[in-house]
């Protein structure tokens, strides 16, 4: 039982942390970053997707709008990653 613990401390679990939060307490679990960061880790593999949550809420203020925002403009946030077009479907 330690080793799932100590396995599960430090960033290699965090989204599997974020999604098991969201999943036993739902939304009000977890803060607007998280939750777009959750949605992120879909769109986005293998990266911090933390910074970028955090950017597009600053930009676009709440996660309805960010939704709501054509691919270009979210390419205005990191242009790294083309995870607008996946957004439209959501």
């Amino acid at each position: 039982m330690k080793k799932q613990i100590i396995k599960n401390i430090g960033p290699a679990g965090h989204r599997h942390r974020l999604k098991e939060r969201f999943c036993n307490a739902g939304r009000k679990a977890l803060a607007d970053y998280e939750l777009l960061e959750l949605l992120l880790t879909y769109v986005i593999p293998r990266v911090d997707t933390k910074p970028t949550a955090k950017a597009l809420l600053k930009q676009f203020k709440t996660i309805f709008n960010v939704l709501q925002q054509p691919a270009e403009r979210l390419m205005e946030i990191k242009k790294r990653y083309y995870f607008g077009a996946c957004f439209q479907f959501i």
